[in-house]
């Protein structure tokens, strides 16, 4: 009996003597890539739970307040107003509009998407575009199109909250909007009025 004792006690010295090695040969080896990838996969479990304890936004009313309500009162620097002079877009399809989505948890509808503008004083214009509003041409069809389609459009139906430098709204509503294109006529943005 005393052997099999002292033969695991061996056993568990070599086996720690293998993890260390291990834990070691990573650390010294380029381990701060590998410690850098526990570690992001550590905050995004994090962040996920955090969005998980945040009720889903799923509704264009529920999506523009959750947005205003970050741009004004939350801790995302991604909604922070621009420098002087400057006006900051950004798009639900983009890596800020993904990261903002994932930690407000807004779920938009297949086909749909959102837009914010921020201009330098801190005013906010939050836009929904809604295919079903469309005859359901689809967001990425919208952005896609090319003068000649039948998707191509550049009045559209849209809902918008637009919000002065201290978060007072000053219009929430379904309105028309229009598809503001550059130069080229590639998709810019969607943003309200006709013109």
């Amino acid at each position: 009996m005393r052997k099999e004792k002292g033969q695991d006690i061996i056993e568990y010295a070599l086996m720690l003597a293998v993890v260390v090695g291990i834990g070691f040969g990573i650390y010294s080896y380029g381990g701060q890539g590998i410690a850098n990838s526990i570690s992001n996969v550590f905050n995004n479990a994090g962040s996920l739970l955090d969005s998980a304890s945040v009720p889903a936004a799923s509704s264009p009313e529920d999506i523009i307040k959750r947005l205003r309500d970050e741009r004004y009162g939350g801790s995302s620097d991604i909604l922070e107003k621009p420098a002087r002079g400057e006006v900051k877009d950004i798009a639900f399809d983009s890596k800020e509009g993904q990261e903002l989505a994932r930690k407000l948890n807004i779920q938009t509808k297949e086909g749909d998407g959102w837009y914010v503008r921020i201009f330098s004083p801190g005013t906010t214009t939050v836009t929904y575009y809604s295919a079903s509003d469309n005859r359901g041409v689809t967001f990425n069809q919208l952005k896609n199109a090319k003068p000649g389609d039948k998707e191509y459009r550049t009045i559209i139906h849209i809902h918008e909250g637009i919000y002065n430098g201290s978060g007072k709204e000053t219009h929430n509503q379904y309105t028309d909007g229009h598809v503001e294109r550059d130069s080229n006529g590639q998709f810019v943005s969607i943003y309200p009025g006709r013109h």
